[in-house]
């Protein structure tokens, strides 16, 4: 019997696998173990790019990668080959190719009833056919049906005909056969719920008293392979046949197996990770084939931590390390099969995370399969695979960059603690956008989300967007509905919010009648990432703290006046980090009225807006005060904003008496300092289509005794060094922006000395008494 169970009478909810996210989220789980050493996007893709090179050095010259003999009776022909494209495909090599062609059409010509195989065929087929316009459907059918009549009681045997097996199954079979199942639902064939419950039920029996699974059934001792595979079984078996019971909130719902296997998991990853490949906690297969099933795991509960481990980041240090000079892994199934399954972790895991739905004390999930769900149906039309993760509060937030948006959903008034929202306020800062959803029109969420947002963001109010707003078009054509609302601050969002019970739509996967609710969220994705511009899992745009000890400490001042002077409070502190990383310059931010300008003794001072900024004449002053004394000072609309640099740009050059103020010279001494000579610039898509801008920066200046002492730019900077995407954002990329900001600082101080050594002590000085040095100006 399955245990799955409800009590719809009940008013306390016990939400889908709420245990495991409060083992999670406990202070023994709070933070990953280790840091990232080995690991990197590019290290990834170097990896991913020589496994390739080596797969394809192995292919026959019939199209295929010969055969893999278990035993007398199991002779793998084509399920080596199988493995082999299966893991090209996944890691981005199109079925077009003809090397893959020609791998296609020699398995097309092959039949088997071995479990592993047609496991792994029915995810090429599924593969195969987005490319190729269902070519390989009829094959699909076949290896699909013979799997569905072929399990005994859910569970499998190496073969899938009838009475071949002798009633017998394992762990190891079983999952990859549910594994082909799966692969044809994705493809909408049609696999009746009897299968699910079935096949639920054989792995709900066999689950061990601590919560994991053997190879065996409950005999003997569980291990982390057939852990992940049980687990991953039952996640695809809940999202077939359970979906639809959260149409409310607050359902009493309970699956413990769900909950003690990732308990088992959660203690026992790091472990299992780390193992050699005939470790007994492995069991049945080796760290590849462990590692393909972990990442089946990670996608589909959506947690990125396992224990302290952030599973991905730890598994590709794990194969970054253990790969060979030629591309290959070896482990105990041979190099072709261990590198095809080190290949499809590395790769499907390395998929970008769109979400991050945050847990947090109250009803946060209503609706534990809707990110699942939505992410699911923009990967197929996006024909770009995508995936989400479940992340917490006692994490650090510079971990939560993953993805661009943050989904809170509830129907009861979230509870968060001043520091949790210190924590929320710090994402968005530091580049994030949050993503809000009402559950259930609950008035509770309704109303504590916007009083969480006039706490957070007392500067902005949440205003409805109108129908015509680009965020209904970016790429689905909507109509103003389903409506939301907005938070911006002048250059980008900050918070999108709706109190349409979206959540729901996407859990019970309604795109028939709600298609509207899955296109917004598609549309606010694109709107947030300026058009897809997405980060894989594991890479941040937020910089680590420098690790060099800086040379020189440089002030800078932050202009402030009244009126929306810091759109985007963590730009130069990101700017400033990357800074000393490359020049070893540290720079001091202090917010300095503009009125007091002239007083400072900055060498450098940013002043940005979003709307018209009129000076007044003690402020004019002021600037030319400060300008005459040595000082720089930038001046760029944020975001793009032509109110702030029409309006500003006369100002400036009034108060130097110039009509208007000239662009600067491609040969200008900014653009040609030594070492950082600035060439040409990129532009972000607005400002190339809106503006025409191409590579040639677009910096204009006002020179003061042969030197420039006012720069200015219409086109923003002060986004571009936090170092987002922004759909709204005319101006420099992040990387033009940060080379502009660096040329700025070291033109400014180009003549500045260098700060004198400390002497020690007891050392006395050549020619001069011993006593204090006179301070530097």
């Amino acid at each position: 019997m399955m245990t799955f169970s409800f009590a719809t009478r009940h008013v306390k909810c016990v939400a889908f696998l709420l245990t495991a996210c409060a083992l999670l989220t406990s202070s023994a789980f709070a933070a990953p173990a280790g840091g990232n050493k080995g690991f990197s996007d590019a290290a990834v893709a170097d990896s991913i790019k020589r496994a390739q090179k080596f797969l394809w050095s192995k292919q026959s010259p019939e199209g295929d990668w010969g055969p893999f003999n278990l035993s007398k009776d199991r002779a793998y022909e084509d399920g080596p080959t199988a493995l082999a494209v299966y893991a090209l495909l996944a890691s981005g090599v199109s079925a077009t190719e003809p090397r893959i062609i020609k791998a296609l059409d020699w398995m097309a010509k092959k039949q088997t009833d071995l479990t592993y195989s047609l496991g792994l065929r029915c995810n090429v087929w599924y593969l195969a056919n987005k490319e190729t316009h269902h070519r390989y459907r009829r094959q699909l059918r076949q290896d699909v049906k013979l799997l569905l009549r072929g399990h005994i009681k859910g569970g499998y045997d190496y073969h899938s005909t009838s009475g071949k097996s002798g009633g017998r199954t394992d762990n190891s079979n079983s999952q990859y056969g549910v594994l082909g199942a799966w692969a044809a639902a994705l493809a909408d064939e049609e696999i009746p719920s009897a299968y699910w419950r079935i096949v639920a039920a054989h792995w709900n029996k066999c689950q061990g008293s601590d919560g994991g699974w053997g190879y065996a059934g409950n005999r003997g001792a569980s291990t982390a392979t057939m852990t992940a595979g049980g687990l991953a079984t039952l996640f695809v078996c809940f999202d077939n046949l359970l979906y639809a019971k959260f149409t409310r909130c607050k359902v009493d719902f309970d699956f413990k197996q769900l909950e003690k296997g990732l308990a088992w998991m959660n203690a026992n990853f790091t472990k299992a990770v780390n193992a050699s490949d005939r470790d007994g906690i492995l069991g049945h297969g080796d760290s590849y084939y462990f590692l393909y099933g972990m990442e089946r795991v990670g996608l589909a509960c959506g947690y990125k931590y396992f224990g302290t481990a952030d599973w991905y980041k730890l598994g590709a240090q794990r194969m970054l390390a253990r790969q060979r000079g030629d591309g290959a892994w070896a482990g105990q199934r041979g190099e072709i099969v261990s590198t095809a399954f080190a290949t499809l972790f590395l790769a499907r895991g390395q998929h970008a995370v769109a979400f991050n739905k945050l847990e947090f004390k109250g009803d946060w999930n209503n609706r534990p399969r809707d990110l699942a769900q939505l992410t699911r149906w923009i990967s197929g039309s996006f024909e770009r695979t995508l995936n989400w993760q479940v992340i917490n509060l006692k994490v650090p937030v510079e971990q939560w960059h993953d993805a661009p948006i943050l989904y809170l959903s509830a129907s009861d008034a979230p509870e968060f603690t001043d520091e949790h929202l210190k924590k929320i306020k710090r994402y968005i800062n530091q580049g994030g956008t949050i993503l809000s959803a009402t559950e259930c029109r609950g008035k509770g969420f309704r109303e504590g989300i916007r009083e969480i947002y006039k706490k957070i963001l007392p500067n902005y109010a949440l205003e409805p967007m109108p129908a015509n707003h680009a965020i209904y078009t970016a790429q689905f054509k909507l109509r103003g509905s389903p409506s939301l609302s907005m938070i911006h601050n002048g250059i980008r969002p900050l918070v999108l919010h709706t109190d349409v019970d979206l959540p729901k739509s996407w859990q019970i996967r309604n795109t028939t009648f709600a298609k509207g609710n899955f296109e917004i969220a598609a549309n606010a994705l694109m709107y947030v990432t300026d058009m897809g511009q997405l980060r894989n899992r594991g890479v941040s745009h937020w910089p680590k703290k420098p690790s060099r000890e800086p040379a020189d400490t440089i002030k800078l001042a932050r202009v402030r006046y009244k009126g929306n002077w810091n759109p985007e409070p963590a730009a130069y502190e990101r700017f400033g980090m990357l800074l000393t990383q490359q020049t070893g310059l540290k720079i001091e931010i202090e917010a300095v009225p503009l009125e007091a300008l002239g007083d400072c003794d900055a060498p450098v001072a940013c002043m940005t807006g979003t709307e018209a900024v009129r000076l007044t004449e003690p402020q004019k002053l002021a600037v030319k005060k400060y300008v005459a004394k040595g000082g720089l000072l930038l001046v760029d609309a944020a975001g793009g904003s032509r109110e702030f640099g029409d309006r500003i740009e006369p100002d400036l050059a009034g108060i130097f008496d110039q009509r208007f103020i000239r662009r600067l010279s491609s040969e200008n001494a900014i653009y040609k300092l030594k070492g950082n000579e600035i060439e040409s610039v990129s532009y972000r898509r607005k400002a190339r289509l809106e503006r025409g801008l191409k590579h040639d920066p677009d910096l204009r200046g006002i020179e003061i005794d042969g030197r420039v002492g006012v720069i200015f730019s219409r086109h923003d900077v002060t986004g571009g060094l936090l170092g987002i995407p922004m759909y709204d954002c005319a101006g420099y990329n992040p990387d033009s922006a940060f080379k502009i900001m660096r040329n700025v600082i070291l033109y400014a101080i180009k003549d500045r000395k260098p700060p004198a050594k400390a002497k020690p002590a007891d050392q006395k000085p050549k020619g001069k008494k011993r006593g204090k040095a006179k301070a530097r100006k």
